[in-house]
């Protein structure tokens, strides 16, 4: 069993007992390890502490419940090992930005910076991502021309290979993209939390908008500076490169994110969506 088997093993005992009393002591001797070399070894795997995913697990749970009704905010509270309501309320408002009872009163859930179960493949995916820091980089205004789309939470999309597949059947129609095409895909979110969902756009670049058809959009990357990350593997799993974008480097970080949006782009090393070995450019951008 190797490294990482091992502390796979001891996420799957964090996950079955976050109602249970259990420490870090108890999570190390369920890996066989000492706790120094299991902090150490859990953060360098996963990214981060055992302690904080524990709290981070527990919180996220936590809040899924209190959508319920049937549990007061009390009884969720020492359910989840947090002691009394008013640590619990402590402890949520620092992490998530909110107090519980405004999740019981509708906050949405997909507004709250949740942290879903490691998987194998996060464990993975993640390794790759941290193998490459991101540079910071400058780049120009940019005009795409592409189609919108809103997709919402509650639609629990996997992949966008349907809009794909409507871009690629329809990118010939385009005046004066560049050539060969330059694909992006740009996310962006409104204010409006209570809209549940989040914009996509699959977009060429052109050297134009003059001649770009009423029946495509026009989207501006606007000129400045940009994290740039690498996500390396298959399309599919990119959500686990943005949860370690999100959960894990910028929290560690004094980047400051005031755009609503973050884009992709699929250069000469986009190899395809099933291929292990592609690469696409990640791009957060900074004040």
């Amino acid at each position: 069993m190797t490294n990482k088997d091992t502390i796979l093993k001891t996420v799957t005992f964090i996950e079955n007992n976050l109602r249970s009393e259990i420490g870090l002591i108890d999570i190390a001797r369920e890996g066989c390890y000492s706790l120094y070399h299991f902090i150490r070894l859990f953060q360098s795997i996963t990214g981060i502490s055992p302690g904080k995913y524990l709290l981070n697990r527990r919180l996220t749970e936590a809040a899924n419940a209190l959508r319920g009704k049937e549990n007061s905010i009390a009884d969720i509270a020492y359910e989840f090992q947090f002691g009394s309501h008013e640590a619990f309320t402590r402890a949520f408002r620092k992490n998530l930005g909110i107090k519980p009872s405004q999740v019981r009163q509708g906050h949405p859930l997909s507004s709250l910076n949740l942290t879903p179960p490691i998987s194998a493949e996060f464990i993975y995916q993640s390794d790759k991502a941290r193998n490459q820091p991101p540079e910071i980089v400058e780049l120009d205004q940019r005009y795409l021309a592409g189609i919108a789309f809103f997709i919402r939470d509650d639609e629990k999309i996997s992949d966008l290979s349907l809009q794909w597949g409507q871009m690629i059947k329809e990118v010939k129609k385009i005046e004066d993209r560049l050539l060969p095409e330059r694909f992006y895909q740009v996310q962006y979110w409104s204010g409006e939390q209570e809209l549940g969902g989040l914009y996509f756009y699959i977009g060429v670049e052109v050297k134009s908008i003059e001649r770009v058809k009423p029946e495509f959009v026009v989207k501006v990357i606007p000129k400045g500076k940009y994290l740039k990350f690498i996500h390396k593997g298959l399309a599919r799993n990119v959500g686990y490169t943005y949860r370690y974008i999100y959960c894990q480097y910028l929290p560690d970080t004094d980047h400051k994110l005031t755009q609503p949006f973050n884009f992709e782009f699929y250069g000469d090393k986009c190899l395809g969506p099933d291929n292990e070995q592609s690469e696409s450019e990640i791009y957060i951008p900074l004040d």
